[in-house]
């Protein structure tokens, strides 16, 4: 998910990556062939790897099937196409890719970490590399000793349609999912090969991707496949859109291209058609995203999670402090809240009666869809007994200030956690720009983000802490923001929202 601002630089930012003309070349050799890469920054990258074979033609929206294999030496130095459509709805299909980034020098057998990254962008844009305002291709990690693995995924219509002609032919409607459980799958028979460890992978996402990582954690498919999880912006309450609406809405996309019946014949028309053909109408945040199939999806996040159904590895999880910057909400916001509650709710977020109800909207919207249900996840996390460290990203750039009033927002930590060296920091930035990728390479190394160098980072349990990365560097902050999250939680228990696209 991204605020709309983004979306016109976010569509063409990764439209002709490649790596820089002239830098060494560096061969791997995986299960489908030969890679040529090159040496970038001190290590080494083998970019546009397909994981899957392209899912066009009779494939489109059917589960991966394996990558075809190849003779001779592959070029690995150019970025595969983005599964991210146009702005007229325009897909490229062929765009199951993965990219490798590595230490340099790093031999098949060296059993060096592994984190697999999961771009955000609301499951309908984004990119596997540098997508919404930073490089993801983790030079820093691999610097610090880490294998990075980006990958793409199917994406809006691609990636996330029900309708009854494809729900007959067998699993359906989470395309995207299938996809990254693809993708896992692949890391797992070849990351060897590149001098990771399979048994030592941590996934990590943010947004979009962030969800997936808690789906993940969920999915019986995805099982043994990865050992520790990182979910930024994950909002942890997010509740799937049933099949039978999935499938409602299928049928009127079909129908508005001009495809009826739900038979095989209907299924090979819409495989026929154009995936423009069928444009989005609606909120941006509710055109695509899971869709309750019993398989990959078997219900709410949150309660899976209290229901101790999460894959039992340590997570990392965590929010900013402006999230609202996604939704935009509005001072009014705070008039409609109801007589009963109100009082409480100024009491919790506007304690010093300054009165800035912008500010208050912000911080409530924040608190319901990110920090609360962080919180909520932490507190399953912790009753499953697994290790979980919680955070709160708040530090705004003192040159952007003016301009992030209201804090940080949706994506500002994406480029502290890889903290490489096209970020192009302010020299002012550069302190918590190494501190956050310290402790985010420790915990993929190890599972515990420990000290990284600075104060110590506990676990969330027993006195629900928070590390907060602001201004004055991290610092553990125990019953965090209480008063506010206990507002929403009881918001969230009388009925209010708690999903961007469910009452519930």
């Amino acid at each position: 998910m991204i605020v709309r601002r983004q979306l016109a630089a976010a569509a063409f930012a990764l439209s002709a990556l490649s790596l820089p003309l002239g830098a060494s070349a560096q061969t791997a050799t995986i299960k489908q062939g030969v890679l040529k890469g090159a040496v970038v920054e001190g290590v080494e990258e083998f970019w546009g790897i397909p994981y899957a074979a392209p899912p066009v033609g009779d494939l489109r929206w059917k589960p991966p099937m394996a990558a075809a294999p190849w003779t001779g030496e592959r070029d690995a130095t150019h970025a595969g196409a983005s599964c991210q459509p146009t702005q007229k709805g325009e897909y490229t299909e062929d765009c199951l890719f993965a990219n490798v980034t590595r230490p340099a020098g790093a031999k098949p057998g060296a059993k060096l970490p592994v984190y697999v990254w999961i771009h955000g962008g609301g499951f309908t844009i984004g990119s596997a590399v540098g997508a919404f305002g930073a490089q993801t291709d983790g030079i820093q990690f691999a610097k610090d000793g880490i294998i990075t693995v980006s990958v793409s995924y199917r994406l809006g219509r691609a990636g996330w349609f029900a309708h009854p002609a494809l729900c007959k032919e067998g699993p359906c409607g989470n395309y995207g999912y299938m996809d990254q459980i693809a993708a896992l799958k692949w890391v797992n028979a070849n990351i060897a090969s590149f001098g990771g460890d399979p048994n030592n992978v941590t996934i990590g996402g943010e947004s979009a991707g962030g969800i997936s990582v808690l789906e993940l954690m969920l999915a019986p498919d995805a099982r043994g496949l990865f050992q520790k999880a990182i979910g930024e912006s994950s909002f942890g309450r997010l509740e799937p859109t049933s099949m039978a609406d999935a499938q409602a809405q299928g049928l009127k996309a079909a129908a508005t291209a001009g495809v009826s019946g739900d038979d095989a014949a209907a299924a090979a028309a819409l495989r026929k058609l154009p995936l423009s053909a069928m444009p989005y109408s609606g909120p941006f945040t509710s055109r695509a995203g899971p869709i309750l199939d019993g398989r990959y999806v078997q219900g709410g996040i949150y309660e899976g999670f209290a229901a101790g159904k999460q894959a039992k590895v340590p997570l990392l999880i965590g929010g900013n402090s402006n999230e609202a910057s996604l939704f935009r909400p509005q001072a009014a916001a705070v008039d409609a809240i109801s007589a009963d509650r109100k009082a409480a709710a100024v009491a919790a977020f506007d304690p010093t009666g300054a009165g800035n109800k912008a500010q208050m909207a912000n911080d409530m919207a924040t608190r319901q869809y990110i920090t609360e249900p962080d919180r909520a996840i932490s507190r399953a996390q912790a009753k499953a007994g697994q290790p979980v460290y919680t955070y709160y990203f708040s530090y705004v750039s003192p040159g952007a200030k003016a301009q992030l009033a209201f804090g940080a927002p949706h994506t500002a930590e994406i480029k502290y956690a890889f903290a490489g060296p096209k970020q192009q920091f302010a020299d002012v930035d550069l302190p918590l720009a190494k501190s956050v990728s310290a402790y985010w390479a420790a915990f993929i190394k190890t599972g515990n983000p420990d000290s990284a160098g600075g104060p110590a980072w506990p676990k969330f349990a027993p006195a629900e802490t928070y590390m907060e990365f602001s201004a004055d560097g991290a610092k553990p902050h125990d019953h965090f923001l209480k008063a506010q999250l206990d507002w929403q939680e009881a918001n969230v228990k009388a009925g209010g929202g708690a999903s961007p696209t469910s009452p519930k």
